[in-house]
């Protein structure tokens, strides 16, 4: 099947549905979330792209660098 599929759940987007684009990703508006505290990311929030196309919030970031 042909199409965009979301970087996070794997599902396809269809073409009318709003996404958030994150460098060359493309997610649902509900996978646009820290995979650490599970808070959907908004439009202005700061966050970490890792290599595997999972976002962190900056919070969540600074804490396991912490560590």
């Amino acid at each position: 099947r042909f199409g965009t599929k979301c970087a996070a759940c794997q599902q396809g987007i269809p073409p009318t549905q709003v996404v958030r684009r994150a460098q060359d990703f493309v997610y649902h508006l509900h996978c646009f979330a820290c995979i650490v505290c599970k808070r959907q990311l908004a439009t202005g929030d700061e966050y970490y792209l890792m290599e595997d196309s999972r976002l962190v919030c900056k919070a969540d970031y600074e804490t396991a660098k912490q560590r």
